[in-house]
């Protein structure tokens, strides 16, 4: 029996840090940016379908994909990101669907699946609990605009394009105040952690 956990948090929040605190446990985890960047691989189906709907011209020379590109049409164009969005958010969920089926296959007894929007997305349907890593928003201000050199103004528009993470921890089922140092952070998923030890 597979445990799904679903991981999710704001930006800035710290959510990597736990991610990367699972793997070093030799703990599965599926991540959802990385996935991203899977699916439009050249020759994959979702490339394709971007080149169908896009063009040739959203290319490089080498065949991948011209993120900037790209980026600057669907920047101009609520109706093609949105297009673009339905495209990948399939590819995304099949390829998450399939890891997980191996995982499952292989027996392992933890996932963990590492997915920014979880609950925008409906993942937290697939998993058993959903662990949020939370932080106060002036916490998550002042370490946005610090980690990124950003102003006010621009961490907030960052901030406020995600779902509130006061909603967010509100519909977890495990919170984990990162509002501390990393060290307090990983005692806290290392005390969830104990029944799979």
């Amino acid at each position: 029996m597979t445990y799904l956990l679903g991981l999710t948090g704001g930006i800035a929040s710290g959510k990597s840090t736990i991610s990367q605190f699972f793997k070093s446990k030799q703990i599965p985890v599926i991540d959802a940016d990385i996935v991203a960047r899977e699916v439009v691989e050249p020759n994959t189906a979702g490339l394709n379908q971007i080149v169908a709907h896009f063009g040739e011209e959203i290319l490089l020379s080498n065949g991948e994909l011209n993120r900037k590109k790209l980026g600057s049409i669907i920047f101009e164009d609520k109706e093609k990101r949105e297009l673009l969005n339905r495209i990948l958010s399939d590819e995304i969920r099949e390829n998450i669907l399939r890891k997980i089926s191996d995982y499952k296959k292989q027996e392992q007894p933890l996932v963990v699946l590492d997915i920014p929007l979880l609950y925008e997305g409906g993942y937290d349907k697939m998993v058993d609990r959903v662990m949020v890593c939370y932080v106060p928003k002036q916490v998550q201000l002042s370490r946005l605009m610090s980690r990124d050199r950003l102003n006010e103004a621009d961490a907030l528009k960052r901030i406020s394009s995600q779902m509130d993470l006061e909603e967010k921890k509100r519909l977890a089922d495990v919170v984990i105040d990162n509002s501390g140092s990393i060290e307090e952070t990983l005692k806290q998923v290392d005390n969830w952690l104990t029944p799979f030890s």
